[in-house]
């Protein structure tokens, strides 16, 4: 019965990997196309009636609206990548960029095109906490490096030579102390993460130079550019950086140390809807996974994304049981905190609720984002195991109760004993869709910086500026996860029972 078992598990995974093969020489036998790079919108007029994305976190509304009043709507997008599948799936006419990442862009993707008016000029700056005392020594800093250093330093990093893409080692004193840089992490060529998962750009190497001048060591903290701002005004970093331009409205919040000329462009869609499809699957397939050992961040992410769940779950766990036996002492006072703690992790968004242990919590303290998410989780889950076992508990007769008391039981030694094992049979089915949930769920871990899959999944595609690899192997992977986990809760179970059914005693019912 076994054999037979495992050949039909042997023939569907078979089945599987013939599919997957078959998919993928299908895929690679598409090739890629050659395009045109001329604008599908043209004028500001064609701007009307339209629809453009931004980055979350640039306040640059009004400046697209003052050239082009009767635009329809402008949408918010956490990262590049995002925009640019909005982009090329209609869902938005145009999205508004900085002069160095678009000419990446464009140079990464031909049915990209440059929108042929700027929207005007403005300049790169390193935010900094406001009325911080440290600015003027940083802007001093960056007038000693010469303007021939920093045109040679933009050519290097917006240039398509990737070997020379490197940062200097930090191999001077540092005897002024270390200092918390947030960088955002998906702004090639400015600030994104390079091969290894270390962080590297233009603004990267500008901050170092600097930094060299002060004697200082920096700590780069790679984050999503939304979450940049929050880092410099709670004090987890002296700097921010990522393709930031000054503009009055940042101004009013933050400090700015200026470096270097910057402009807003828009990027359209190429006029010629035969315009090329990008890379072809072959070529997408090793950027995505082989280029620069990119499947090692994806592994890495994988890692990362279990630890999470697991150490959640488990401390999750020991925090529900242990709210549940607090409860059954039924003290007023216990029993209101616990009812608060459950209400506020139920009406409040688990994102929110990590990004307030991360930015105001243990805003002031530098600690892992990965033990802030670890905490996070615990708690969210260990809310939801309460609710889950508590009313499992009440739905065991109250009889079984007053049975062992007369029995001699004690209260603690009843319900440990008798109330427990029969709730398990209720709450333990239960206790397994909420851990599947946690899993998944751990993807928002990325909002506080850490390198979940994910947010990995993120990093690849603002360097590939590609998204079906990236998203379709990060699906494929959390799907597996989740059967995986599924089947092993599966098989606890059908433990459980059998273990439970050997302990009956014979002959009584």
């Amino acid at each position: 019965m076994r054999q037979m078992r495992w050949k039909g598990r042997a023939r569907h995974v078979r089945i599987l990997l013939e599919a997957g093969v078959l998919f993928l020489l299908l895929l690679l036998a598409f090739p890629a196309a050659v395009g045109a790079a001329q604008p599908e919108l043209e004028g500001f007029e064609d701007l009307n009636g339209k629809t453009v994305g931004m980055l979350t976190g640039a306040p640059f509304e009004e400046l697209i609206r003052n050239k082009a009043p009767d635009v329809k709507q402008v949408q918010y997008f956490s990262s590049i990548p995002d925009m640019q599948m909005a982009l090329e799936g209609k869902k938005i006419d145009a999205y508004l960029m900085n002069n160095a990442v678009a000419e990446l862009a464009l140079s990464n993707d031909d049915r990209l095109a440059m929108f042929p008016h700027s929207l005007g000029d403005t300049v790169f700056g390193f935010a900094m906490k406001k009325g911080s005392t440290e600015v003027s020594d940083w802007q001093e800093a960056c007038a000693h490096i010469s303007e021939e250093t920093k045109q040679e330093l933009w050519k290097k990093w917006t240039g398509a030579d990737d070997s020379i893409k490197n940062i200097p080692e930090q191999n001077w004193p540092g005897e002024a102390g270390t200092i918390h840089v947030a960088a955002g992490d998906t702004l090639p060529p400015s600030s994104y993460r390079g091969e290894g998962g270390e962080l590297i750009g233009f603004d990267i190497e500008m901050i170092l130079l600097m930094a060299k001048e002060l004697d200082v060591h920096v700590v780069f903290d790679g984050m999503e550019f939304a979450s940049v701002m929050p880092s410099v005004e709670s004090g987890k970093a002296m700097l921010g950086c990522g393709s930031i331009v000054v503009n009055d409205e940042r101004r009013e919040v933050v400090d700015f140390v200026e470096y270097y000329p910057a402009s807003f462009v828009l990027l359209v869609r190429a006029a010629d809807e035969s315009a090329g499809t990008g890379n072809g699957i072959a070529d997408s397939f090793y950027r995505t996974f082989i280029k620069d050992a990119r499947y090692k961040m994806v592994l890495s992410g994988l890692g990362l994304t279990l630890v999470t769940t697991v150490f959640s779950g488990i401390l999750g766990l020991l925090v529900a049981f242990g709210l549940v036996f607090l409860r059954r002492r039924n003290h007023r006072v216990s029993n209101r905190l616990i009812a608060l703690y459950s209400s506020l992790i139920a009406g409040i968004p688990a994102v929110v609720i990590l990004m307030v242990l991360y930015f105001v919590v243990f805003g002031a303290v530098h600690i892992s984002a990965v033990f802030v998410a670890i905490i996070g989780f615990s708690l969210i889950f260990g809310a939801r195991a309460y609710g889950v076992i508590w009313n499992a508990v009440g739905a065991v007769d109250e009889g079984q109760q007053e049975a062992a008391l007369a029995l001699g039981y004690s209260p603690q030694q009843a319900f440990r004993e008798i109330i427990l094992p029969q709730a398990r049979r209720i709450y333990m089915p239960l206790l397994q869709t909420q851990l599947v949930t946690l899993l998944k769920e751990t993807s928002i871990a990325g909002y506080i910086t850490v390198l979940e899959l994910t947010r990995v999944g993120d990093l690849i595609r603002s360097r590939t500026m590609e998204a079906f690899f990236p998203l379709i192997s990060i699906a494929l992977i959390y799907y597996l996860l989740t059967w995986i986990l599924s089947k092993l809760s599966s098989r606890y179970e059908l433990h459980f029972k059998n273990a439970r059914r050997a302990r009956r005693i014979k002959g009584v019912d």
